[in-house]
């Protein structure tokens, strides 16, 4: 049984804080308050909520963090049955977090009823506060769960899911309450992508080069420890004209700390180099935390 990391667990679980404290915010005193959305569990909530207060001429009005928790029970089952423990974990504990912040509803948007700049704001810190859960190998739970398992399960991106949902989401709040709420909820869709982009980039791969004179024994490690192959090339160092080897694998970003300590724990003095990948063709395992 691997030896709990204590510093390891505490920076994921103030990662896992903050981002969910920071994305949630957003939504709290930008998004919800003047009417536009978000994706996900937390997005549909918004609109069964609004649409049920437009139905029942404002009054029945459910708690959006309420909701938002009731959703999520299924779908953390369903990951804990289906994905790694410790990263459904750490999604439960973003979930509750996430509940309870929405619990306290903002009556008025901190910017008052200016759609677009509440729009920004909210898609801004939402892409902050999602990618450095991302960046924690975890997420704030909800559709992230099932988009995770199939991104997994068929190898598609979880972006892909993630449009499909979301759209479907953003047109129904148009059709039901006006274009320009679809518009502005784009609008700050488009921010949190961007955002998010530049702070996690978990799903994008690397290549990894390592040569070493222990080539045998790190791939044997790394093979056996973590979810990619690895390639081994025969090669001699020109300087001392010691026979040496090439070890080569593609990983994502978030795994590139796990092999370089894998690999410095048996060979500290082995050269590795990485490199950013654009696209991977073929097969390729990927990891969520673990």
């Amino acid at each position: 049984m691997e030896k709990l990391n204590y510093k390891k667990e505490a920076k994921t679980l103030f990662q896992v804080i903050l981002g969910t404290a920071i994305a949630v915010l957003g939504i709290v005193f930008f998004l919800d308050p003047v009417g536009l959305y978000t994706g996900g569990v937390t997005g549909l909530s918004q609109l069964i909520i609004n649409v049920i207060s437009r139905v029942t001429g404002g009054s029945t009005i459910i708690n959006l963090g309420l909701l938002v928790f009731i959703f999520q029970i299924p779908l953390l089952i369903f990951g804990w049955k289906k994905l790694s423990k410790r990263f459904i974990i750490y999604t439960l504990i973003s979930s509750v977090i996430g509940s309870a912040i929405m619990v306290f509803k903002a009556p008025v948007s901190i910017l008052g009823t200016d759609l677009i700049t509440s729009g920004i704001i909210g898609g801004i810190l939402g892409g902050i506060g999602n990618g450095i859960l991302a960046n924690a190998g975890t997420s704030g739970g909800g559709t992230s769960i099932i988009f995770q398992y199939l991104s997994i399960k068929t190898g598609k991106s979880m972006g892909s899911y993630q449009i499909i949902f979301h759209g479907a989401i953003i047109l129904l709040a148009g059709i039901i309450f006006g274009l320009d709420i679809a518009i502005y909820t784009i609008v700050s869709q488009i921010m949190s992508s961007i955002v998010l982009d530049k702070v996690f980039t978990g799903y994008n791969f690397i290549k990894i080069e390592a040569i070493t004179e222990h080539g045998d024994e790190i791939a044997e490690v790394l093979k056996s420890r973590l979810p990619h192959g690895v390639t081994m090339i025969d090669a001699v160092g020109a300087y001392y004209g010691r026979e040496k080897k090439i070890l080569y694998a593609v990983i994502s970003v978030h795994e590139m700390q796990q092999y370089l300590k894998l690999i410095n724990d048996i060979d500290p003095s082995a050269f590795v180099v990485f490199t950013p990948v654009q696209n991977v063709k073929g097969k390729f395992t990927k990891k969520i935390i673990n």
